[in-house]
């Protein structure tokens, strides 16, 4: 059973929602059009309501309380403890994590999963931290004003607290770094000499070394963990406060679904980066300045000079970070038109798939993932160089310094040379932490400005106001809308004005036009039909009919209502609450009952009411757990009709004053049609005011006033007799709907009618087909159609390192390139050894001392004949390694790049190959979750943090070298402390791989949950779930940032004990201290990799070897089926149970039958959707199996019943690869009666279309399907409630095309209207997976208990009632 979800709705009355909108006392407020005064201003939220289940209210307490209380150096738990151990934690726990050890202890034991893990501490959650990141925008907006207002500066004063306490641990770390080599090891040196020395003296100083050094890492560690648990507080302030500002928009024009996602899997990551290694910064300037003191004090003044070229390094890394994060900009805009695409293409398959599609595709998302790369290689190779500084810096300084030092003939010793060396030593921290700081900041900034333009604008002014009037629901005056956001006197809008940005072709095939990530601003002079000199008055409780000609703006006159379209003269005035349903239906990934509820109270005497109204209970007869079955996400188990009957039930059990309703009769059958006017519009929806849209006019003469629209303007308006008489327009339609036979007077009669749960007749045959899931009133579904994300246990297998490097080029080309990282390491350590070697040998007398020349003088190296030898190898080994380190870099991200977009192009092909029944359980989000938030890492992160551990690994192997050449006891020491260390990581890493894979998987849920939020905007908004979705949103992005804190805290609280323990070596080696390096892996992102690797199942071939089609197959177009079964996955009922039938070449063929019955399971079975569980199909005597998909597909064309368009241009909707010419596409838009409305656009065939055509109405898309099937020219068509979304008069001319155009072709026609299946040659009637009845229709007229003949008879009973 599901699990039911508890969360606070709405009152389903119709209470206020504050969306933050900037209005007056008069406008509209939230969803419900109430006159009410708003009290705060245009930032802030009035009259919160409480919040949702489940998200902790925040206690009223002081601003340091909480922080306060974690000062208490030491705490015992407390009677009541908080839910986050952290929150009870003194300052010892705080610092060093131990609040974190029973965790860890758990994941060691295998016992750690998302139900043993707390929740997110309340004052790291999104609910607090977006309430004071919404304060201290408010007050930045209300003190600069909105343009000049800086998120940086909101970022500092968000942090400034802790910023303060980075600068004090910061300083403790500098003095620390500098105490020990300065005081503590000389003294150390001094006692080894003086052998009368007291040994307590001795191991006092000893361990005195050994505290600053675990002083220095506590200090460091305290630094990360402040700016990291800093850094995801911002990160749920931010996320929350755009998805919070996204929400108050109706309908986006200012930002594409791709910039959405891109910024919630990319631009948050680099704000976040911002605010965890901005204040590294700080840390660096300190280390820099206590350093060069000390070394000062000890070398004199050319200590300045290897200052000087750390200096001068600051400055080289800001330029080259600049550099990168402009390519990064640039990267960006080709991210983004990926994703968009590569979004489309997902939600799309079903239709790529039946075109044959996919390679076409591929190719253009791969070539935008080329010019991806390349800008991938500039950003990488800048940002690899910036790593390599860390490696080379320190080694050219110290070159340097000591090169001039000797040249001016200063002296230099051992001791001298190496406590210079040790005071400079902590400024290699302070290198490699500068490229995170500075490229976290630029980063930062960059992500900022993109933040402000698209989530910090103000709210859009609603320009619907709310009637005075009691006896009035609905008044337009003068009304003047557009889809363009213009400036007139009085309507401020407050939006985006974002300009055009130029983006490369997608996929630019020949001459394609190009098509960038499309904004509606960007569309040209038509946006859809706009709405001119609108002048309506709607009485309370009145029925009001809206028809006319496709594109002619019914559906804009809903959405002006709603307020989505611009206000630009007049005024547009509603009483009382609103319900909607729209063309497309909008369904959420959940059960039938959550769609209809939305989160309102259950009532069962009116929900059952709402069901047989809405003719439901048939369906849920079907559905395995009735209204309790889980619907896939889009309603992919559901067919159109099912989809909009549960969409219409939605409105009806809100119980609102005011029901906009766009033709919401289109996708069902007329039967059902009719028993849905009768019983839900006219009887319970009796007393209420309603807008119906809709094509079938033989119900407009029961509304109380019928508008007639042409060209966005009222041409006519009056009841059903009044305009009759008039004999204009209107009467013109109804007159030709009535001179067409009878079966035209039924739009959507196409198939037996569905047995009335009121009246029970004998049960016929709907229009409806469950696609996707055909179901079997036998045997069950799974209860979880959408399967939850497996999570691996355990380490990272060798099989998916061994896939990166092959990805990579292979171990041919990795090798070299580790040879390259080795060979910078070995040169800086022949640096150390030669300059030791070098000291050693003095003025060069002293080469063949005796076994007591340890004690003596070496001489001064000035004094040596063989200085200039030793100068020049000591400067070529510097020079040498600036080389290899370049080279490294270069190769490096070269084959790093290659590795990711090779692992893109086989994601690409993995998933393009997919079963269908792989995209029917897998979220989309889940998918682009691989396409944006992994390969984001596996291009930006992985690669930093691999080149990274490759070179602290190796410096660490190199001292255990060196230390092995000076002596054999400390080896051992190091060797025993690194062996119990890697043995200690090991063992806890279990959990941190619980924790890196818990927020990995954590994304997919967001991602799905951003993109239903998208597509879904206008109902949400209608029926107040705005909280609810926000409160949805903080508790997917609450359970992210939790598992993403755990991670790095579990990976500090691992490298501070490992950091501990390696500091035992310190006292052993206070020698190499210099070398003093963390061995913190840096390996977890290659978990992103991992859900690259394991992905779908591949269905066949595109292309079979040495199988080639025929030469003009299929030339009859002759389809048979032979005891043909099919299912569409293991463990689901079989849908088609041996189908034997032959439909002859150029034969139309008309389908029908009940919901279930494996209409649209025949088209599945002909595209090869699904493969057959036995049986097999033969097209002109080729078994389809034989071929490959591409050459199967490539022969059948298809018209869907959902109208789909891709963001693009229209040509490139209609011919999406450059097969035809202009002259060929404009012939098809001729027949499809488009021209004139293509011709409309200055562009012509190159008017861009916007994401999901919404700059198009439903009609119009159908009309282009359509047009985009005759273009391919195949010899089978298979069509698919083509003409639902279409008013009477073009579907009459489109039948006739289809007639014509078709002539030669074989057609199937799945549940049309009744002309089209009486003109038919045959009608084929499913039954259960069975064929029943194929015959002529004359002949099944005439057969006695045909359910075809039943059709007829229920056609012409509900005609009769309608006239």
């Amino acid at each position: 059973m599901t699990r039911k979800k508890t969360e606070w709705v709405p009152s389903s009355s119709g209470g206020l929602v504050n969306l933050g909108f900037n209005i007056g006392d008069d406008m509209v407020s939230g969803l419900s059009y109430k006159t009410c005064t708003v009290k705060d201003d245009s930032w802030s939220q009035q009259g919160r309501k409480p919040e949702a289940p489940g998200l902790v209210d925040v206690p009223p307490q002081g601003k340091y309380d909480a922080a306060l209380r974690n000062m208490v150096p030491f705490r015992l738990q407390p009677k009541c403890p908080a839910p986050h151990p952290m929150d009870d934690s003194g300052l010892f726990s705080y610092l060093t994590l131990a609040w974190l050890t029973p965790f860890m202890i758990r994941g060691l034991r295998h016992g750690l999963d998302e139900n043993t893990i707390p929740p997110l501490s309340v004052h790291d959650a999104s609910a607090k931290n977006a309430k004071r990141l919404h304060r201290l925008w408010e007050e930045e907006v209300s003190r600069h004003g909105i343009e000049k207002a800086s998120v940086p500066r909101v970022m500092l004063r968000f942090q400034r607290t802790r910023i303060l306490l980075d600068v004090l641990l910061g300083c403790c770390f500098a003095v620390m770094s500098v105490i020990g080599p300065m005081l503590i090891v000389p003294k150390i040196l001094e006692y080894s000499q003086d052998k009368s020395g007291s040994v307590v003296q001795r191991v006092g100083f000893c361990f005195a070394l050994f505290l600053t050094e675990c002083l220095k890492s506590l200090s460091v560690g305290s630094c990360w963990i402040i700016n990291q648990r800093t850094g995801v507080r911002f990160r749920t302030a931010v996320g929350t406060f755009a998805f919070e500002k996204l929400m108050q928009f109706k309908c986006l024009t200012h930002i594409t679904s791709g910039e959405v996602i891109s910024f919630f899997t990319n631009d948050i990551n680099l704000l976040f980066e911002g605010v965890n290694y901005g204040p590294l910064l700080f840390l660096s300037c300190e280390s820099l300045i206590t350093c060069t003191v000390a070394a000062y004090y000890t070398l004199g003044p050319t200590a300045l000079i290897a200052a000087l070229c750390y200096l001068m390094v600051f400055p080289l890394e800001v330029l080259l970070t600049r550099l990168m994060v402009q390519v990064q900009n640039h990267t960006l805009k080709v991210s983004d038109q990926r994703i968009r695409i590569t979004s489309e293409v997902l939600t799309f398959m079903k239709l790529v798939k039946m075109y044959a599609w996919e390679k076409p595709f591929a190719k253009i998302i791969k070539d935008l993932r080329r010019r991806e790369r390349k800008l991938l290689e500039k950003s990488g190779l800048i940002q690899s160089l910036t790593i390599n500084i860390l490696l080379v810096s320190p080694t050219v300084a110290t070159v340097v310094m000591f090169l001039i030092h000797i040249h001016l003939e200063f002296k230099l010793t051992a001791s001298t040379a190496f406590i210079t060396m040790a005071a400079l030593n902590p400024l290699r921290l302070s290198v490699f932490l500068a490229p995170f700081a500075v490229k976290g900041l630029t980063n930062f900034n960059s992500a900022a400005e993109r933040f402000k333009k698209f989530f910090l604008q103000e709210a859009p002014t609603v320009s619907v106001h709310a009637l005075q009037d009691p006896s009035q629901a609905l008044v337009l005056e003068e009304a003047t809308l557009s889809w363009r956001r213009q400036t007139c006197p009085g309507i401020v809008t407050g939006a985006l004005a974002l300009g055009k940005q130029e983006h490369t072709s997608l996929g630019k095939i020949g001459t394609q036009p190009q098509l960038g990530a499309l904004r509606l601003e960007d569309k040209g002079d038509r946006l859809g039909p706009e709405l001119r000199k609108i002048n309506l008055v709607v009485s309370k409780g009145s029925m009001v009919g809206i028809c006319g000609s496709t594109g002619s703006g019914k559906s804009s006159l809903l959405s002006a209502i709603l307020g989505e379209m611009h206000l630009l003269r007049g005024s547009v005035g509603v009483q009382g609450s609103l319900a909607y349903v729209p063309q497309q239906a909008w369904i959420i990934s959940g059960s039938v009952r959550e769609n209809i509820l939305m989160g309102g109270q259950y009532d069962k005497a009116r929900y059952l009411q709402v069901l047989h109204c809405c003719s439901l209970n048939r369906d849920l007869e079907i559905l395995p757990f009735g209204d309790l079955t889980e619907i896939g996400e889009r309603g992919l188990n559901l067919s159109g009709g099912q989809k909009q009957r549960i969409s219409l039930a939605r409105a009806v059990y809100s119980n609102r004053q005011l029901y906009l309703l766009d033709d919401p009769l289109s996708a069902v059958d007329a039967h059902v049609g009719r028993h849905i006017f009768e019983e839900c519009i006219r009887k319970t929806l009796r007393g209420r005011t309603v807008l119906l849209v809709t094509h079938q006019l033989q119900y407009l003469q029961f509304c109380d006033q019928i508008i007639l629209l042409e060209d966005g303007q009222i041409c006519e308006n009056g009841t059903h007799s009044e305009l009759m008489q008039k004999k204009g327009r209107y009467a013109h339609l109804v007159q030709q709907m009535q001179a067409e036979a009878t079966q035209d007077l039924l739009l959507d009669t196409a198939k037996p009618a569905e047995k009335l749960q009121a009246e029970g007749q004998p049960q016929a045959t709907s229009k409806e087909e469950s696609h996707g899931e055909d179901a079997d009133n036998g045997s069950a579904l799974e209860h979880q159609l959408t399967k939850k994300e497996e999570m691996e246990k355990g380490s990272l297998s060798w099989r998916v390192y061994h896939s990166y490097i092959q990805a990579a080029g292979g171990y041919v080309v990795f090798i070299p390139v580790f040879l390259l990282v080795a060979m910078s390491v070995f040169l800086t350590t022949f640096n150390f050894w030669w300059l030791s070697y070098w000291l050693q040998q003095g003025s060069g007398t002293n080469s063949s001392r005796g076994s007591n020349s340890s004690s003596a003088d070496p001489g001064d190296i000035l004094d040596n004949p063989q200085l200039p030898f030793y100068k020049l190898v000591y400067g070529l080994s510097a020079l040498l390694l600036i080389c290899v380190a370049v080279s490294f870099s270069l190769a490096f991200t070269k084959v790093t790049r290659r590795a990711s977009t090779v692992l893109h192009n086989q994601l690409c092909s993995k998933v393009w190959c997919g079963l269908m029944s792989f995209f029917d359980t897998t979220p989309i989000g889940r998918l682009l979750n691989c396409f944006a938030g992994d390969l984001n890492e596996l291009d930006q992160c992985l690669p930093m943090v691999a080149e990274e551990f490759l070179i602290l690994s190796l410096l660490m192997v190199s001292v255990l070298l060196v230390i092995s050449v000076l002596s054999v006891y400390i080896l051992l020491m190091a060797t025993t402390v690194i062996t119990v260390c890697l043995i200690f990581y090991t063992k806890f890493k279990r959990a941190i791989n619980v924790f890196k894979r818990l927020e990995n998987y954590s994304r997919s849920p967001l991602c799905s949950h951003i993109l239903t939020s998208l597509h879904g905007l206008s109902s949400i908004h209608v029926y107040g779930r705005v909280e609810d979705f926000i409160s949805q949103f903080k508790r997917l992005t609450d359970a992210q940032n939790n598992y993403l804190l755990l991670f790095l805290y579990s990976t500090r609280w691992v490298a501070l004990r490992m950091e501990f323990m390696t500091n035992l070596v310190t006292l052993a080696v206070a020698l190499f201290v210099a070398f003093d390096i963390s061995s913190t892996s840096y390996s977890y992102q290659i978990m992103a990799l991992s859900m690259v690797v394991q992905l779908c199942v591949s269905e066949a071939p595109l292309h079979v070897e040495d199988v080639r089609c025929p030469p003009e197959w299929p030339q009859r177009g002759e389809i048979t089926f032979q005891d043909y079964h099919l299912r569409y996955r293991d463990n689901t009922p079989i849908v088609l149970k041996g189908i034997n039938l032959t439909i002859r070449g150029q034969e139309v063929v008309g389908i029908v039958g009940r919901t279930g019955s494996g209409k649209s399971s025949l088209g599945t079975a002909l595209f090869r959707l699904a493969e057959p569980t036995a049986g097999r199909i033969l097209i002109d005597g080729v078994d389809v199996c034989s071929l490959g998909l591409q050459d199967l597909r490539s022969q059948l064309a298809v018209i869907p019943q959902d109208p789909i368009l891709l963001s693009g241009t229209i040509r490139f909707n209609l011919d999406p690869f450059g097969r035809h010419t202009d002259e060929q596409i404009w012939a098809v838009l001729e027949r499809t009666f488009l021209s004139a409305t293509i011709s409309k656009f200055p562009e012509g065939l190159q008017a861009a279309v916007v994401e999901n055509g919404e700059n198009f109405s439903v009609g119009e898309r159908q009309l282009l399907c359509i047009a985009r099937a005759l273009l391919c020219s195949s010899k089978i068509i298979f069509i698919d409630e083509a003409t639902a979304s279409i008013d009477v008069e073009t579907d009459a001319l489109v039948q006739r095309v289809i007639r014509e155009a078709f002539r030669s072709c074989t057609v199937l026609i799945v549940a049309h209207r009744v002309t089209t299946i009486l003109n038919c040659d045959r009608i084929l009637v499913m039954s259960n997976g069975k064929v029943v009845e194929f015959d002529r229709p004359e002949v099944l007229q005439k057969q006695p208990g045909s359910l075809f003949a039943a059709l007829l008879a229920t056609a012409s009973s509900s005609l009769s009632a309608d006239s």
